[in-house]
């Protein structure tokens, strides 16, 4: 069962059409094969193959401009250990937008928003925020938290 209906695959679609304009990198960082099995800590990955054919979905609504790759870290050594993983950057350029867990319901639409930012080169931030940043003299990471409730 995919996570998009038909519809709002067509709606990704005429979206990224209409405001995507610079190329897009994802990547997916998952461990395949455990599907739902209850494994310990650190064995399992339940939402894994979701979160791939998502990943896919938005690669596919823009294949021009959407490059995906994913990366099994049973194979291939990384630093994500929070499964899945998705990043965005543009390409040639480290990943400064990340995802743990599978970025559906509410997330979605923070994805979807990325992706154009990303594209457009826009962080749409005010001036003044640009300018209080722009202050800082030591690497600062910010971490979102997205819950239904």
């Amino acid at each position: 069962m995919s996570l998009l209906n038909d519809q709002v695959k067509q709606q990704v679609r005429e979206r990224f059409s209409e405001r995507l304009s610079g190329p897009v990198q994802l990547k997916l960082y998952l461990r395949p094969g455990s599907g739902r099995l209850i494994l310990p800590s650190g064995l399992g990955c339940p939402t894994c193959e979701e979160a791939r054919e998502l990943a896919q979905d938005l690669q596919e609504a823009a294949p021009e401009l959407i490059s995906l790759e994913v990366i099994d870290v049973t194979v291939q050594e990384s630093e994500i250990t929070a499964l899945p993983t998705l990043t965005l950057a543009f390409p040639g350029e480290e990943p400064r937008i990340r995802w743990q867990g599978l970025p559906a319901g509410y997330e979605f639409a923070t994805v979807v928003d990325a992706i154009e930012r990303v594209s457009s080169g826009e962080h749409g931030l005010s001036e003044a925020t640009v300018g209080r940043l722009a202050e800082l003299t030591e690497p600062l990471e910010v971490m979102v938290f997205a819950t239904p409730t």
